[in-house]
């Protein structure tokens, strides 16, 4: 039978998962989910297979033949203890969908996540054991007659059972308001989004289909006579059209598959990310990118090397200058020949690939590396208190912030050298982060603005630049999924504002 076929292979994959480490919390949990949807189905067709008001119905409830209805008839379990395991495993999936929905929404404190874990469990708990039928017959032979009628006691169980049957049904709300939540508070990065997008839509398939056959249990499933001593098992009513139900198995069984693969990935995602390991590619032109990122690195360096060599004419008499600018003439052609070999090495991939990456660190590196360049310059840059981690190809989106600060740079030649400012910002916006550079130059005009990215368009002399810079750094950042903007205003400078998708603000931080 299909339910069957789909809980040996539900288990398999399920443990191929944990045992290759693919997972998190929040996944476990909902392979946990999973499991337990699978025995109160297979729960509820063996309660009904040894009922004989559903012997001759039960092929068109669930599709299951006469001689396999006669094999789990005789099953070695008794009907007291389907029961039992049937409301176990119905608080199990409900706990277990919750629990899930938590992890995937919020990254809480280790004690605050037990504290509310236990919470959560006490109504389930509490369910487990009033729902027990040795329970309820138990408490109705000592309630019966000295204290209630047994009408008085059957109303009163009536009316737990729909405090329970809201509180349960609060609890498959709230696990889909939070995944829902999970997939708007997620990182802005496409991999991660559709991921938990096809999780949210096979968790909401999945709680559909239960509520649809289950949604009034745990429930009293005997009925007791005091007087003659006497427990009699109650038939599972199931509501809607029969065939209906015949559908369901395989629908579970699709949603349950397609949460699984979904789990994997995000799994896969998620522990890459936490060993900092590359997750994503994005295919692009390498060809062209690379030449145009080789072009305008040549291009700067050789006005710079230009630069120092005319100023190296004006100063030829005092020696430890001469010396240095020596110095900076060798550390530039060292530094174009380490670019020409990275981008050589470029050139054999047609990928830009993603990884997590601590924005700060790349930030201090990158002016680290140009600090004699922007040795005139008065820098602002107030690194966050907090790492910030974004998912970047660490050579391209360097090369990206490299070119902006260097346009920023020759805007400000024309600045008195005690009044150049350079201002790094960095600010933190749900989940993205936005770098912002700003400088006090030359700025450009509102004409000049609405053409600045796009290629071969330059506001300066052709003879001195080729329009490609902010054109490259315009296909890198779109390119990792971010997005980039400017605003200026002639004489009172520029901003470029680069808005990426923030990982997370710390690289331990996972959900």
């Amino acid at each position: 039978m299909f339910i069957f076929f789909v809980f040996i292979l539900f288990i398999a994959i399920a443990v191929f998962c944990l045992t290759q480490q693919k997972y998190t919390k929040a996944t476990l949990f909902m392979l946990l989910m999973g499991f337990a949807y699978l025995i109160v189905v297979s729960c509820i067709i063996t309660y009904m297979s040894k009922d004989a008001y559903y012997y001759f119905s039960l092929d068109d409830y669930f599709g299951i033949r006469q001689s396999l209805q006669n094999q789990l008839m005789f099953l070695p379990i008794s009907r007291f203890a389907l029961i039992r395991v049937f409301n176990v495993f119905t608080m199990m999936f409900l706990y277990t969908g919750l629990c899930s929905a938590i992890y995937f929404a919020f990254n809480i404190s280790s004690r605050r996540r037990t504290l509310l874990l236990s919470l959560l469990a006490i109504p389930c708990i509490v369910q487990i054991m009033l729902y027990d039928p040795f329970f309820y017959a138990h408490m109705y032979y000592r309630m019966y007659p000295d204290y209630m009628t047994a009408k008085g006691f059957v109303s009163l169980y009536e009316s737990i059972h729909t405090v329970t049957f809201v509180v349960n049904t609060l609890y498959i709300v709230a696990g889909v308001v939070l995944l829902v939540y999970a997939l708007y508070d997620a990182p802005k990065v496409r991999q991660i989004r559709s991921n938990i997008l096809m999780i949210l839509i096979s968790y909401i398939s999945v709680q559909i289909t239960y509520y649809y056959m289950n949604y009034w249990a745990p429930d009293i499933l005997i009925k007791v006579s005091k007087a003659a001593h006497f427990i009699r098992f109650k038939p599972i009513n199931l509501v809607g059209n029969p065939s209906i139900y015949t559908m369901l198995p395989y629908i579970a069984g699709v949603c349950l598959f397609v949460s699984l693969y979904s789990i994997y990935k995000y799994a896969r995602i998620q522990n890459s990310i936490r060993n900092q390991e590359s997750v994503i590619s994005h295919n692009i032109d390498s060809a062209i990118l690379t030449s145009r990122v080789f072009s305008h690195y040549m291009k700067n360096e050789l006005l710079a090397i230009m630069a120092q060599t005319e100023f190296l004419e004006n100063m030829c008499e005092k020696s430890p200058e001469v010396v240095e600018e020596i110095r900076v003439i060798e550390q530039r052609c060292k530094k174009v020949y380490d670019r020409l070999d990275a981008v050589h090495q470029k050139n054999l991939k047609s990928k830009i690939e993603l990884q997590p990456v601590m924005l700060n660190e790349l930030l201090n590196k990158l002016l680290d590396d140009k600090r004699m360049e922007l040795k005139p310059i008065k820098v602002h840059y107030a690194m966050p208190p907090r790492q910030l981690v974004i998912m970047a190809d660490p050579y391209y989106f360097a090369q990206a912030l490299e070119n902006i600060i260097s346009n920023a740079v020759d805007a400000l030649e024309f600045v008195p050298e005690k009044s150049r400012q350079l201002t790094i910002e960095i600010n933190v916006k749900n989940k993205w982060v936005e770098v912002v550079i700003r400088d006090n130059g030359i700025g450009m005009e509102e004409e000049a603005l609405v053409h600045i990215f796009q290629p071969f368009y330059s506001s300066k002399p052709t003879a001195t630049n080729w329009g490609m810079g902010l054109s490259i750094c315009h296909t890198i950042i779109t390119t990792h999924g971010g997005k980039i903007s400017a605003e200026s205003k002639k004489g009172e400078g520029s901003a470029f504002h680069i808005v990426m998708p923030l990982l997370s603000t710390d690289m331990s931080e996972r959900r």
